[in-house]
C-alpha cells in the first residue's frame, strides 16, 4: 500500500501537511488504528528517530467524486523546535542548502498488524525569515 512521497519542511516554522490516499473496496478496519511519523537521518538508522509524530490525525472517508473510492486523509506535523534541533543531513550540504532525511508514515491496526503508508526523502531546508 505505501506510496512514495517527497516531503519538504524549513527549521523556522513549524511543519504539517495534509496528505490523502485513495483506495478501493471495503473501508479499512481502523478501530483502535494509530498513524505515526518518524524521521530519520537515514532509512534504516537504528535507534531514536531524530523526529517523532506519534498520533498523527486522520479520518476515512468515502471519496467526494468517485464511487468505490475511500479517501484516507491524514496530517503529521512537527514542531519549529523539532525541526531547529534536527542535525545536518548526510549529504553534507553546502551552506543555506537543504539538509536529506528520510520519513515513514505508517498505519497500525488495534491486531499490531502494520503498514507503510508513505515514506521517502524528507528535505529540511535553512528557512530565510527567523520572525
Amino acid at each position: 500500500m505505501g506510496v512514495t512521497r517527497v516531503l519538504f519542511a524549513a527549521r523556522n516554522r513549524p511543519f504539517g501537511v495534509v496528505l490523502e490516499l485513495d483506495y478501493e473496496g471495503a473501508e479499512l478496519p481502523l478501530t483502535g488504528a494509530s498513524i505515526s511519523m518518524q524521521v530519520r537521518q537515514y532509512a534504516g538508522q537504528p535507534g531514536e528517530p531524530i523526529g517523532e509524530h506519534v498520533d498523527v490525525p486522520f479520518t476515512d472517508a468515502a471519496h467526494e467524486s468517485e464511487p468505490g473510492l475511500r479517501t484516507l486523509r491524514v496530517e503529521p506535523a512537527l514542531s519549529r523546535a523539532t525541526l531547529e534541533a534536527m542535525p545536518t543531513g548526510l549529504n553534507a550540504p553546502e551552506v543555506g542548502e537543504a539538509d536529506r532525511h528520510f520519513h515513514e508514515i505508517k498505519l497500525t491496526y488495534a491486531d499490531g498488524a502494520q503498514d507503510t503508508l508513505w515514506t521517502g526523502a524528507f528535505f529540511l531546508e535553512p528557512g530565510v525569515d527567523d520572525t
